[in-house]
């Protein structure tokens, strides 16, 4: 498993108890319930090799699909509870290798007037050795 897998398990084992078996990652197919949680990898920048290690950077979003009657704040209690998540173990149990960046974008999308999906972006800076 690369690195980057490894790191992308343990952030869905870090957020599944918030929502057992509706973590998902990369899911193409139509979610089966909401409440629900995707994680999607979007890019990786890395400045090569230097002194013996590699660091890199990827950037992921963790999106988070909810219903209610006031949209804009039916995924709020799910929204913190990553951000808490993230906050208590910004290394993701892997060491200190790996570091969850404090810069955080959130963006929400709001569809058929009850459904919404927001959106976190999160950096994670990881060092390997090759």
């Amino acid at each position: 498993m690369s690195a980057r897998e490894t790191l992308l398990v343990a952030l869905q084992d870090k957020l599944s108890p918030l929502l057992p078996a509706s973590v998902w990652r990369n899911r193409k197919e139509q979610l089966p319930t909401t409440p629900a949680i995707v994680i999607r990898l979007e890019s990786e920048s890395d400045e090569g090799q230097m002194l013996g290690c590699r660091d890199a950077v990827l950037s992921v979003a963790i999106e988070i699909y909810s219903r209610g009657e006031t949209p804009d704040q039916a995924a709020d209690d799910l929204l913190e509870g990553v951000i808490d998540i993230l906050d208590a173990d910004s290394t993701l149990g892997l060491g200190s290798d790996v570091q969850v960046m404090p810069v955080r974008n959130v963006e929400w999308a709001i569809d058929h007037y009850d459904d919404v999906a927001v959106t976190l972006r999160l950096l994670i800076t990881y060092r390997t050795f090759p």
